[in-house]
């Protein structure tokens, strides 16, 4: 598989670009993978494609984290061979962060891997899942579970898609651009001070870039890259509880409070204090406690049954394969309730 186009090209150049790797890789046959939502997006897609083939298929799932599941998936990998794709055949994900993840997954395992193209729709998806190559799925209610390393052969970021971004979705990229600031040590109450219609494509450079450096250096997590997951060992355990509990939340706001944790942790309390003026802590009932640090305890992160934090030694300067007990995270977490 070719990956030497991967790393994202921008607006009317990505289009470009986007047909010439097309007619390179003259691909048997091209399914397009959207959800319920981002499905109207192929009018905007499509007719800037002069080298799509005409004849492509339309895979829709409906949108959100239940789609992230190995029943969808295996339905997908059976439309797959209903439809003839051989090892040839090319699926363009156009979506946000679900789509991406789980676009790449099916693409990656169908046949030992075939060719993707990731388009993300969502600011989560463009500064966060369309890049780095790790895709996957959930499983008995834990969040990417089952997954791969596998590059994309293009990433085309559009802003435009941004243009009619729900807030909760524009919050859930915001917080993936916050959580690069913390650990660049640059821009954070730059970042923390920015509204979508302030937004520049800048800001979304910055943040793919910053990322896409961690990856070329650590593509699959065995130092570095492991940063990318500061305030993802609380978040990744609060979204699959709320999910859980019928009360499901965006992955940005799981990783907020992941981050508020994590700042705690760390001895940022300034860092964090911020954080709240803009996103306010949520209290965890006293009940949670216990579901929440179990969910920990399955984090892909964790060795020898230890819960291995991200955290910060100081401001833009991250430590990873920290060990954090229940005790220390409770008082954490009770430390941010008291102060509601």
């Amino acid at each position: 598989m070719k990956t030497s186009h991967s790393y994202p090209f921008f607006g009317p150049e990505g289009y470009d670009g986007l047909d010439v790797l097309l007619q390179e890789l003259a691909p048997t046959k091209t399914f397009l993978l959207v959800d319920s939502n981002t499905v109207n997006c192929l009018s905007v897609f499509v007719p800037k494609l002069a080298q799509l083939d005409a004849e492509f298929e339309v895979l829709e799932v409906p949108p959100g984290e239940e789609s992230k599941s190995l029943e969808v998936a295996a339905n997908l990998w059976s439309v797959l061979l209903e439809y003839g794709a051989d090892r040839n055949s090319l699926i363009i994900n156009v979506g946000g962060g679900v789509i991406c993840d789980l676009g790449a997954f099916i693409a990656s395992t169908y046949k030992r891997g075939i060719s993707f193209i990731n388009v993300p729709t969502s600011l989560l998806a463009m500064v966060d899942a369309s890049v780095g190559g790790k895709n996957g799925i959930n499983f008995e209610g834990l969040k990417n579970q089952l997954g791969s390393f596998t590059q994309p052969n293009f990433v085309l970021v559009d802003p435009d898609f941004l243009v009619t971004l729900p807030q909760k979705e524009w919050e859930s990229g915001h917080a993936e651009m916050l959580k690069h600031a913390l650990l660049s040590g640059e821009r954070w109450l730059e970042l923390l001070a920015l509204e979508p219609e302030s937004l520049a494509l800048h800001d979304i450079e910055q943040s793919i870039a910053f990322k896409a450096e961690i990856v070329r250096e650590d593509f699959k997590e065995n130092g570095k890259r492991k940063m990318l997951n500061l305030g993802h060992t609380t978040g990744h355990a609060w979204e699959s509880f709320s999910a859980a509990s019928g009360k499901p939340c965006t992955h940005g706001a799981a990783v907020i409070q992941g981050l508020h944790v994590a700042l705690i942790l760390s001895g940022l309390p300034e860092e964090q204090s911020a954080l709240a003026q803009r996103y306010p802590w949520q209290l965890v009932e006293e009940e949670a406690l216990q579901p929440l640090w179990e969910r920990q305890l399955q984090d892909k992160k964790n060795a020898n049954g230890e819960v291995r934090y991200v955290l910060l030694a100081r401001f833009g300067a991250p430590v990873w394969d920290v060990e954090i007990t229940l005790e220390r995270w409770t008082q954490a977490v009770l430390a941010l309730n008291s102060a509601l």
